[in-house]
């Protein structure tokens, strides 16, 4: 009676635990997608990845020697590779585009890094790091743009 109970014991365990295992087994192998597009995508600039983050659906890493910022993104059908030369970037801002709410709240709708060129004449460039539409709710993007802008300020600083 009790080895049954047991063994009974163990498998609701076990079929408990597939979805999980199923889960983060499926995670790994985005993040693993992820950072190696960010790397091809490094190396087609002569590049190399020297610190990355990888946060939902997105990969951002920099080449600190070169400076150049590299951004993959990919969900299901939408894909998006971007690259930003530092030596050609004046300054670096977080777009928090959203809408307030009534008790003095703001829902978060996209979250942008904002690069402005040295020369006025060229497109500003833009690394979305979360849009609503996209996905439907915020998981580490805020705080993985607020590093990431300092981080890039700080280069953008020493290298004038």
């Amino acid at each position: 009676m009790d080895l049954g109970t047991t063994v009974i014991g163990l498998i609701c365990i076990v079929i408990c635990a597939i979805p999980f295992v199923l889960t983060i087994r499926g995670k790994k192998k985005k993040e693993k997608q992820l950072l190696v597009s960010l790397k091809d995508l490094a190396k087609q600039q002569n590049c190399e990845i020297t610190e990355y983050d990888i946060c939902g659906f997105y990969a951002i890493g920099i080449d600190k020697a070169k400076n150049f910022v590299f951004f993959v993104f990919k969900k299901k059908d939408l894909g998006k590779q971007q690259f930003v030369d530092l030596s050609k970037i004046k300054s670096c801002k977080i777009a928090n585009i959203g809408k307030s709410t009534s008790k003095n709240g703001k829902i978060i709708e996209r979250l942008n890094l904002n690069f402005s060129p040295i020369d006025d004449n060229q497109p500003n460039t833009v690394l979305e790091f979360y849009n609503v539409d996209v996905n439907y709710q915020i998981n580490g993007e805020l705080e993985s743009i607020k590093k990431w802008n300092k981080l890039i300020n700080n280069i953008l600083k020493t290298s004038k």
